[in-house]
């Protein structure tokens, strides 16, 4: 394609390259140089650059395995831009997991620093960058990634030719080429999967490529429920990974690995855990993943991530679920801890080499053979400096997306959070309802934003035909969610309850709903009831502060006042600039010191 560069848009970037790069630390990881290299790098750029990005780096485990567990705290600047105060670590040493916290804080301010960066990105239509010549990812991309085999490209052209998006400049790694990426599409999709730091780029590569790689696997694992075949413990060889999974069998705790790598030719291995002793009074059952080249370092990447996320199963340690769900019981698992089979752990696919130039390009040849291309976005800090890059794989699945492989329900989306105008975006909306005339996601973004407007009759209008034009299963969560939060706008809390209640039904998974239900029944003064649902919340989503907080104000109604300190603390713990945890706790204190 000839490209016509206009006044107006900046210069393209030079693709990432990447070349030999062999590594010098390969004892539970493999990396460029040492973690003790790893941090001193990192201290003394920070140092250099004067952001208050990093504040602490505090070991939490117990000691119970004996495996290091560190968390980095973000320093102001950095809390600012990724709203979360701390990034886990994982490791077998302490300074490997100290190095990984540090450098997950990293990735996660260089990404977030970059989508929050206007300048990064050019904002247009399809239909303009097209008029300009520019290389666009083919539409057929777009329609991979959300696996839609119905959608022609035209439709989709039709569907997306109006509505301003945020482009980013990728490296197509598989053909060396620059090409404009619509950011927004896949944002909507990964979210911030993907994301990846390193010593150097071709770290930073292997390691955001097998991050998706493992989503991408877990996610069809779980959706399919994939009898994905044990791993024969005895044919662990490896003396840091044996040693390892020694760690967790020497309390009792079962492990089952499995074999996830199915038809990609990069090796991942699954790992769930449970200790009979401690679940559930004190423990949960822990389900993770690892993937890297090689299946070693894939089996102790999954079992130092378990033990990352577990708190050494005696601690009542609540952890988020990502690319494997939570289960509650190993009934929900049975088909992965009785599958009927088992391979050898040298049985997997070993792509490992010293040299990571050799890796990342049998990667590449592995995720070719599936018709899978790598694009890569350099997220690299400006001041920072240290590589980074966000990895887009289309066709590659997240169990956290939604099923419907619709690319007209991702382009309402787009329409529904990319046009600023109010007019503007109902108006695209009608257009793209002309032209699927029977979408129901066309009526549910109307809603959607017909509530956003106040304007709550006709909000739940589009709901009701959204739900007569019958809705893919998993979305009607989602259609009673709006619903109900409408009427509880409307203050209307009985009604919003039994909407409520049906999306409940449906998924009682929902950290939403939940919440919704708690303050609908704390408005109702019915305190014992909210509780239940904002601790339910908590339970689905423990890194949800405000709703610490929501849970503190409704057991300070019951008097409970010792619980509902602690969750304002704990809520303030995780954002310390939160009011409405701080101005509870506050009057609690000034009240004990009245009584006093």
């Amino acid at each position: 394609m000839k490209m016509r560069q206009t006044a107006s848009r900046p210069p393209v970037p030079a693709p990432i390259t990447y070349g030999d790069c062999l590594k010098s630390y390969t004892y539970d990881q493999d990396k460029v140089c040492t973690p003790e290299e790893t941090i001193a790098k990192l201290k003394q750029r920070l140092a250099e650059v004067k952001l208050d990005i990093l504040n602490d780096v505090r070991r939490v485990d117990s000691g119970r395995l004996d495996i290091p567990v560190y968390f980095s705290v973000c320093g102001r600047e950095a809390f600012e831009v990724i709203r979360n105060k701390k990034q886990l670590g994982k490791g077998c040493t302490p300074a490997q997991s100290q190095a990984s916290a540090c450098m997950e804080l990293i990735e996660r301010f260089s990404f977030f620093s970059f989508r929050q960066n206007p300048a990064n990105f050019i904002r247009a239509t399809h239909a303009e960058l097209k008029a300009e010549g520019l290389p666009l990812l083919p539409l057929s991309a777009l329609l991979q990634s959300v696996h839609d085999e119905t959608t022609s490209e035209g439709t989709l052209e039709q569907l997306i030719a109006e509505i301003p998006i945020r482009w980013a400049w990728a490296t197509n790694l598989n053909r060396g080429e620059m090409v404009l990426v619509p950011f927004s599409w896949f944002y909507a999709i990964n979210e911030f999967n993907g994301p990846s730091a390193g010593n150097s780029y071709e770290e930073a590569i292997l390691q955001g490529l097998c991050e998706i790689v493992e989503r991408h696997v877990c996610a069809l694992v779980t959706r399919e429920r994939i009898k994905a075949p044990l791993i024969d413990p005895a044919s662990i060889t490896d003396p840091v990974a044996a040693e390892l999974l020694a760690k967790f069998t020497r309390h009792g705790i079962k492990v089952y690995l499995n074999d996830f790598s199915l038809d990609t030719g990069i090796p991942t291995v699954g790992a769930l855990a449970i200790d009979p002793s401690t679940f559930p009074e004190t423990s949960e059952i822990v389900y993770t993943a690892g993937t890297t080249p090689e299946p070693n370092k894939a089996l102790i990447r999954a079992l130092t991530e378990v033990a990352q996320l577990s708190g050494d199963f005696h601690t009542k340690s609540n952890y988020l679920a990502s690319g494997l769900p939570k289960p509650l019981s190993l009934k929900e698992v049975d088909y992965i801890t009785d599958p009927g089979r088992s391979v050898r752990l040298d049985g997997l696919p070993n792509l490992g080499d010293n040299n990571m130039k050799v890796e990342i390009d049998r990667c590449l040849a592995a995720l070719s053979k599936l018709g899978m291309e790598v694009l890569l976005i350099d997220t690299r800090h400006p001041e920072v400096q240290i590589p980074a890059i966000y990895t887009i794989v289309p066709g590659a699945h997240f169990r956290e997306r939604s099923n419907s492989k619709n690319a007209g329900m991702f382009a309402a989306k787009l329409a529904h959070e990319q046009i600023g105008d109010p007019e503007a975006q109902i108006r695209q909306l009608n257009k793209m309802g002309a032209i699927l005339p029977e979408a129901y996601f066309i009526e549910f973004f109307l809603g959607k934003k017909k509530a956003a407007m106040a304007r709550y009759d006709e909000a739940i209008g589009h709901f009701n035909r959204a739900l007569e034009l019958r809705p893919e299963a998993e979305d009607l969560p989602y259609i009673y969610s709006f619903m109900g939060e409408c009427l509880k706008d409307m203050a209307r809390y009985d009604e919003a309850i039994g909407v409520l209640r049906r999306g409940i039904e449906l998924d009682e998974e929902r950290p939403d709903i939940h919440n919704l239900l708690g303050f609908c029944h704390y408005k109702l003064a019915d305190y014992e009831t909210a509780v239940t649902h904002f601790s339910r919340t908590i339970d689905l989503e423990p890194g949800s502060a405000i709703d610490f907080a929501n849970l503190g104000v409704n057991l300070r109604k019951l008097n409970r006042t010792q619980e509902a300190a602690r969750n304002f603390k704990i809520a303030l713990t995780m954002d310390p600039y939160l009011e409405l945890a701080r101005t509870h706790l506050d009057e609690m204190f000034a009240e004990q010191e009245q009584a006093a």
